[in-house]
């Protein structure tokens, strides 16, 4: 008891009170005592703690808006930003595989691009940042807009509704928006009780004809890719796309939007980058001395073979077979020109290039003979030659070997009954 009150004689007056006060009471233990001094203390200290400063969030507007402009000089591979006019909507026509884009003004494209909080769509994936670019005059501009609070969505689609009615345009270009930006893009109208205004628009997506044209000749197709190779347009600045969300839920906590830069730079990479992809694709349809790989000239070809331009595809294919390098583009382009003459009934020709990839081990030009000589030549014995060939000498798959079985069966069955009727 003595060192206690040692201890307690250290001790500031307000203590020394409490204790006095406390220590009054016989019904209470020296051990209660000390306990409800300590719970006394902690609670003024609670009390009377300063509580610090929290920073003061910045007031912004629903909306942030942000301009880029591209003047007509600036080039981006074998294009300039002025060449967008000159786009032909002919076409534009064969990279739909529309004929109605022939009505429609290249000129009067709008471009279309988003930002999202992620990558799995569903009411949870939030477009934060809409971009739009399109030709003013000579110049691209960029107009993008962004949502700087989550619970004024409303506002925010208000405001892009207004900046759409303002514009004239005939048509949409996006990348991967019929998939992605398009769907996720309605749903978002739907939740405000709102119309995607530009779903009543022809849209192109411009990813589907870039697989035609690049699939043979670079490994990927991504936006970023095509346009760091074919435009030169680096991104080596550029903010990491899987950032992007990130960056975004930063703002939103502490509202500084020079945390957005990056990102609204990468959006409008973007846009030019689709325009003028666009561009070098409409340039490679209308001028194949811009094509340089094999790869791509096949891939301007099945585009043109796919729109009815027969004669321009065959004219392709036929190039693409004597340029190719790679035993793999020249064996695509064989079977596809092979298939142009068998729908035009030019089987001599197609017969020509049925034997020539039969030399390399092919088993659908095998078959392809097979089935002229059987139906066309009705020269039974040849065709059936033609299948044992190819079941003993060609790799197959199961599905090719069953078809080729069948086929074997039943041209057998039809020599047993030509010569049991005493037939040729």
């Amino acid at each position: 008891m003595a060192k206690t009150r040692d201890k307690l004689n250290r001790l500031d007056n307000s203590i020394k009170r409490q204790w006095s006060d406390l220590e009054s009471s016989d019904e209470l233990s020296t051990r209660d005592k000390l306990d409800r001094l300590v719970r006394s203390r902690l609670k003024e200290r609670k009390t009377t703690q300063p509580v610090p400063n929290s920073p003061a969030k910045v007031d912004l507007p629903a909306v942030l808006e942000r301009e880029y402009s591209y003047p007509a000089e600036a080039r981006f591979g074998a294009f300039t930003i002025g060449d967008l006019a000159c786009i032909r909507a002919a076409d534009l026509s064969i990279l739909t595989g529309n004929p109605e884009w022939k009505k429609l003004s290249p000129s009067r494209l709008l471009y279309f691009d988003t930002e999202t909080t992620g990558l799995s769509g569903g009411t949870g994936t939030i477009p934060f940042m809409l971009g739009f670019g399109f030709l003013e005059g000579e110049t691209f501009q960029v107009r993008i807009f962004t949502l700087s609070d989550l619970t004024r969505e409303k506002e925010f689609l208000e405001t892009v509704d207004r900046f759409l009615d303002g514009l004239d345009f005939c048509a949409t270009v996006t990348y991967n928006g019929k998939c992605f930006d398009f769907p996720l893009m309605e749903t978002r109208y739907i939740l405000q009780r709102r119309k995607f205004p530009l779903l009543s628009c022809p849209h192109l997506d411009f990813l589907y004809p870039a697989r035609v044209l690049w699939r043979h000749t670079y490994p990927s197709r991504r936006l970023g890719f095509l346009g760091d190779i074919l435009l030169g347009l680096s991104r080596e600045e550029d903010v990491d796309g899987s950032l992007i969300p990130h960056l975004y839920f930063r703002f939103l906590r502490n509202g500084d939007s020079s945390m957005l830069e990056k990102v609204m730079e990468h959006n409008a990479l973007d846009l030019v980058g689709l325009a003028m992809l666009l561009r070098l694709g409409a340039g490679y349809l209308e001028d194949v001395s811009l094509v340089h790989d094999e790869g791509e000239v096949m891939g301007t070809a099945r585009l043109l073979e796919s729109s009815g331009y027969w004669e321009q595809a065959v004219e392709r294919l036929t190039l693409a077979r004597s340029m190719a390098c790679r035993e793999e583009v020249q064996t695509l382009a064989t079977r596809r020109l092979s298939r142009m003459k068998k729908k035009q009934k030019l089987y001599s020709s197609a017969i020509e290039l049925w034997e020539e990839l039969r030399a390399m081990g092919d088993a659908g030009a095998l078959r392809e003979l097979s089935i002229h000589y059987e139906h066309r030549e009705r020269d039974f014995h040849r065709a059936l030659k033609l299948v044992q060939d190819g079941l003993s000498q060609v790799e197959l798959s199961t599905t090719q070997r069953l078809d080729l079985e069948k086929r074997l069966q039943r041209l057998q069955e039809k020599i047993r009954r030509v010569e049991s009727d005493g037939g040729p």
